[in-house]
């Protein structure tokens, strides 16, 4: 391969060291100095000086007589630009702002809401102020015009621009207020109109009131309070005064009849009858109502109309003096205009005559510079190309000449050596930069197309051939697979396009004889015999692939160790849920079966006493004493009954609110005192031997919490179990203090605090861990305190405290939302 460089100036490769200046070498011919310059008597600088002074005196010449012509049309292009033009652009803008004013009055009579009307009226403003300054602007223009020709013969036409312009800006003035009090009309418009829609709001929620009246009085009223709503909104829609105030009197007489009948309804259905026709009375003809707002807006509508009507005649009045301005002004513009033309063509034919003058020195002067200069450059320049090109016999630079052209011509020649030299120098750093690359130990290719330009040893010893072989191939894309190849093509093609290297890149390879490798590479655009291609640099990384692999692997095992261990750990937290279910439906069927039990015994005597006292009765053996034993003992077995009955109905009813709610965990609303008050009643069988234990609730009654009771009562109840397991001894005196309130509004904090033994310092920090109890040999499990965490920071979306002090008790603290997140 042969790496061809070119380089006009001097060059030091990045790759290898620079050649040594100093040394004697082979190939390098002896340089000279440039030859030293020497004093010329008459050089090109003068001999060109002479011929631009003939042509600067020529050009003055043509300068003076175009100065004269200059200043007979100078007065009349200052007049053109500092009046002329200035009043027909301002009669423009005029003319043009007058348009936007058109356009935009419908839209504010249009408006249909107070943002729009007050952005329409804003812009109509802003167009009246800038056309009364354009007026303003065009009366001083006129004036000034006025002042420069002498105040005692001003013409015809401007006197009659003035009369114009003061026409226009008394009709602005009238326009500005007609404006104003359009915009006032559709504000008063815009504003019934949202009253109407207020009150047509209120009669629809109105409607739906309806159909919950009580009472079978309240159906006839209804339907007449539901003609009267549907007259109602079909008499907003009229166009025409009387009959909307006609309708307005008809709904007054209704809504009194429909007050006199709701006077006499008795009970809760007059009372809401009487509520309804107060209200609708007030949405339908009270001031600010329907009816009083439907007028209001019909009215400012057609006052609205009618303004809008004035503003089209004041800016008809407008249009016809804007255009009666601009008509004038332009007549007048176009006068000055043709005076300025004719002057400029007659003071042309004098300048064109000079001009044709200069053509001619022009000409004269350019065939002496050719005969002198120019040949003999092109001359040196033919000699210069045939030295590089070296395509055929080498012409001689010639140097013969007295003047500048003889210098260059010797300096060219030196510097054509001094390339000629440095040229070899920097095929001997190829030489050296092609040592380097064939000796690294990574892989190196150049290709184009995919086929190999160029590969070093290491990258034919990585796929285990020759680099003959490499070089053989009909395309790289053989040494990868077929699914690593498009991309390959999409990275060649972005290298060509946009000539940004290519960070490292990881593919699967493989050999010819079939094994396979992975290989890092990087990519970049060079320029290699005479065209673009792309050199990559390949790195062998099959073992770190291996190992990253066999790293995968581990953590793919351990994750999927981790997540066995997860679910046993949650098969475990749902079998204690229903462990401590079972434990309250236990104590809770073996504290209703006394009262049970003592019920049936009372219904039984009392049917005992009902028979005897039957017998008695049909034998007529009857006494006045044994009817008055029976009331007695009936009376005392009925309420022996009842009680009986009661309490195991509040015990069944507890257990079934606590144990749905643990079952369920449905979201719902319930007070907070009242319902630990149930799970302590559902809770108390499992504690009724402890006769020396106390447990007290401070709760406020007022507060209601939006959430998830089971999950609540799950982590009381394990709290209570806790403490009664771990901290309370069932022989001494215990107390267990339930506190709860709200904090800020919107946080709940409940505590749950014992005397009992306290938590070691050493056990504190683990209490929450899955698995951990203090009685692992007496049947704990260590996954009460794990679920109780598990719910307030979850389910709850609150935290959890708690402190000890062995000997002094323990106490859990709880923060959660009075209205939980949902899940």
């Amino acid at each position: 391969m042969t790496l061809t460089v070119q380089d006009r100036g001097p060059a030091q490769t990045s790759t290898g060291p620079a050649p040594d200046r100093s040394a004697p070498s082979d190939h390098a011919a002896p340089t000279d100095r440039p030859p030293p310059r020497r004093r010329r008597r008459i050089g090109i600088a003068l001999r060109i000086t002479l011929g631009l002074s003939v042509m600067a005196m020529l050009v003055l010449l043509i300068g003076g007589v175009s100065m004269s012509s200059f200043r007979l049309f100078r007065t009349e292009v200052s007049a053109l630009s500092t009046n002329t033009l200035p009043e027909v652009i301002t009669s423009a803008e005029l003319h043009g702002s007058l348009q936007k004013l058109v356009a935009q009055l419908p839209l504010l009579a249009g408006a249909g809401s107070t943002p729009q009307r007050r952005s329409i009226y804003d812009g109509l403003v802003a167009e009246l102020d800038s056309m009364q300054l354009l007026v303003a602007r065009m009366r001083a223009l006129l004036a000034g015009e006025a002042a420069g020709e002498g105040k005692a013969g001003q013409e015809p036409a401007g006197e009659e621009n003035i009369r114009l312009l003061e026409q226009i800006r008394s009709t602005l003035l009238i326009l500005a207020a007609t404006v104003a009090d359009l915009n006032a009309e559709v504000a008063r418009q815009i504003d019934g109109a949202e009253r109407q829609a207020e009150a047509a709001r209120g009669l629809g929620r109105l409607s739906g009131a309806l159909e919950g009246l009580p009472g079978a009085e309240a159906g006839p009223w209804a339907a007449r309070v539901g003609a009267l709503m549907a007259r109602a909104a079909g008499s907003i829609q009229l166009d025409h005064l009387s009959r909307l105030k006609g309708e307005q009197r008809a709904a007054e007489r209704t809504l009194s009849e429909l007050g006199r009948i709701a006077a006499v309804t008795p009970g809760i259905a007059g009372a809401a009858m009487s509520s309804m026709q107060e209200e609708l009375f007030s949405l339908l003809v009270a001031p600010g109502g329907l009816f009083e707002s439907a007028v209001e807006r019909l009215q400012a509508r057609n006052r609205a109309q009618s303004l809008t009507a004035q503003s089209r005649v004041l800016v008809e009045t407008v249009d016809r003096s804007t255009r009666a301005l601009f008509d004038s002004i332009r007549t007048q513009s176009s006068d000055r205009t043709d005076a300025l033309a004719l002057l400029i063509a007659e003071r042309t034919q004098a300048v064109m005559a000079l001009a044709g003058a200069s053509v001619l020195l022009v000409v004269m002067v350019y065939f002496v510079f050719r005969r002198f200069l120019s040949s003999r450059l092109v001359g040196l320049n033919r000699a210069v190309v045939a030295r590089l090109s070296g395509g055929g016999p080498e012409v001689a630079v010639p140097v013969d000449g007295d003047d500048e052209i003889t210098d260059i011509g010797a300096s060219i020649r030196y510097f054509i050596d001094e390339i000629d030299r440095r040229q070899r120098d920097l095929a001997d750093n190829e030489k050296r930069f092609r040592d380097l690359v064939e000796g690294s130990i990574q892989g190196t290719i150049i290709h184009r197309d995919f086929r190999a330009l160029y590969a070093n040893d290491s990258f034919a010893a990585m796929f285990g051939v020759a680099v003959a072989d490499v070089m053989a191939l009909p395309s790289l894309l053989a040494l990868v697979p077929a699914e690593e190849r498009q991309a390959l093509l999409d990275n060649s093609e972005h290298l060509l396009s946009t000539g940004q290297p290519t960070g490292r890149r990881r593919i699967r390879a493989r050999r010819p004889d079939g094994g396979g490798l992975w290989v890092e590479l990087t990519g970049r655009r060079v320029d290699w015999m005479d065209g673009p291609a792309i050199q990559a640099v390949v790195v062998d990384v099959t073992r770190e692939v291996e190992a990253e692999h066999a790293l995968r692997q581990s953590r793919d095992d351990a994750e999927r160790a981790l997540d066995a261990l997860k679910a046993t750990q949650a098969s475990l937290i749902q079998a204690e849920k229903m462990a401590s279910l079972g434990q309250l439906v236990a104590g809770v069927a073996h504290e209703v079966n006394t009262p049970i039990g003592i019920t049936i015994t009372g219904a039984s005597q009392l049917q005992t006493l009902i028979e005897d006292l039957g017998r008695q009765h049909s034998a007529n053996t009857l006494k006045k004493s044994d009817f008055q034993r029976f009331l007695g003992d009936g009376s005392e077995m009925a309420a022996l009954i009842l009680a009986n009955s009661t309490r195991a109905a509040n015990l069944v009813q507890s257990f079934k609110l606590v144990a749905v709610d643990q079952s369920s965990d449905e979201r719902r609303v319930f007070l907070l005192r009242d319902y630990i008050e149930e799970l302590l009643r559902s809770l108390h069988p499992t504690y009724k031997t402890r006769t020396a234990l106390t447990i007290a609730l401070e709760c406020p009654a007022d507060i209601e919490i939006d959430g998830y009771p089971g999950a609540l009562s799950q982590i009381l109840t394990n709290l209570i179990m806790n403490a009664l397991v771990h901290a309370l001894d069932p022989d001494r005196p215990g107390r267990i203090d339930i506190t709860a309130r709200a904090l800020d509004g919107e946080v709940v904090e409940l505590s749950v605090a014992d005397d009992g033994h306290g938590i070691p310092a050493d056990v504190l920090p683990k209490i929450f861990d899955p698995f951990f109890t203090t009685r692992r040999g007496s049947g704990g499990s260590g996954l009460g305190l794990h679920i109780v965490y598990n719910l307030v920071t979850g389910r709850l979306h609150g935290s959890i405290a708690v402190t000890s002090v062995a000997g002094g008790g323990a106490a859990f603290t709880l923060r959660f939302p009075r209205v939980t997140a949902p899940a």
